[in-house]
């Protein structure tokens, strides 16, 4: 079957107006996408009409409005974003870095190319691909990567030295809190959580409370401290630890004594 180009979103002038500023701030922010040409801009300028902007820097949008979208990229790229979200691409794409901003969810099936990064920008968070297949979710404050093949590194907007990588069947997420990361493998919805599930947690001045949030969602256990910690923050990296072996070393950063009630729960005390 004959594949369909991919749909783009016609947008009012409001939307032309917010657009525009957002990638404006994009281009400051990311510092690595590729600069529009000076006489390229001296045209536009010269202009002053919505023609130039148009031609030269207005970027491709395409919007999931009713259901699945599925995009195709002038590298061989395949997106398909789900309902309600939002992809951005630049005129200048691909150039050295790929580059793409995205609202809301998708799944991107990112063509190979060793010398040429793929770079998902997302709320708070980017993803960095040479080649592979994965999804992005974002709700609110909390952003997920699934990895499904190949290998990806996630970091926060900003710190491209400090990534954090991912093996295929992995998912990384912050539930949602800031100073949080979780890697651990992609959950199988018809499995059972085991209490020996090994993660991957990592907390920088994070306020107990979030932590322990973070710490349940991951482990599907319970986790009680007493009301004396709740000024506590916490920052600490355990790799590939299971709920026990992640609890033991917590406690031994905290200086608190560490008790197992039962298979899910857990206390910690002075």
């Amino acid at each position: 079957m004959e594949e369909k180009p991919p749909r783009l979103q016609p947008l009012t002038p409001q939307e032309d107006r917010l657009l525009l500023e957002k990638v404006e701030i994009w281009h400051r922010r990311q510092q690595r996408i590729k600069i529009i040409s000076a006489s390229a801009i001296i045209i536009i300028l010269s202009i002053g009409s919505t023609i130039g902007y148009n031609a030269v820097i207005k970027p491709d949008v395409y919007f999931a409005q009713s259901g699945l979208e599925n995009v195709l990229l002038s590298d061989g790229s395949r997106v398909t974003l789900s309902k309600g979200a939002k992809l951005t691409v630049e005129k200048s794409f691909p150039s050295n870095t790929r580059e793409v901003l995205l609202e809301g969810d998708a799944v991107f099936n990112v063509a190979k190319s060793k010398v040429h990064p793929f770079i998902v920008h997302g709320k708070g968070y980017e993803t960095k691909v040479l080649g592979t297949i994965f999804k992005v979710s974002q709700s609110g404050k909390t952003f997920k990567v699934d990895l499904f093949e190949g290998k990806v590194l996630v970091y926060k907007t900003g710190r491209p030295k400090d990534p954090v990588p991912l093996a295929p069947k992995q998912t990384f997420t912050n539930y949602g809190i800031s100073g949080a990361t979780s890697v651990s493998e992609t959950e199988d919805k018809s499995a059972t959580v085991s209490k020996d599930k090994s993660a991957s947690l990592t907390f920088n001045e994070c306020p107990i409370n979030d932590a322990v949030q973070v710490i349940e969602k991951t482990y599907g256990i319970k986790v009680q401290y007493s009301t004396e910690l709740k000024n506590t923050k916490i920052t600490i990296t355990v790799p590939n630890a299971t709920a026990d072996a992640f609890i033991q070393t917590l406690g031994i950063q905290l200086n608190l004594n560490t008790r197992q009630s039962n298979d899910s729960t857990f206390e910690l005390e002075k």
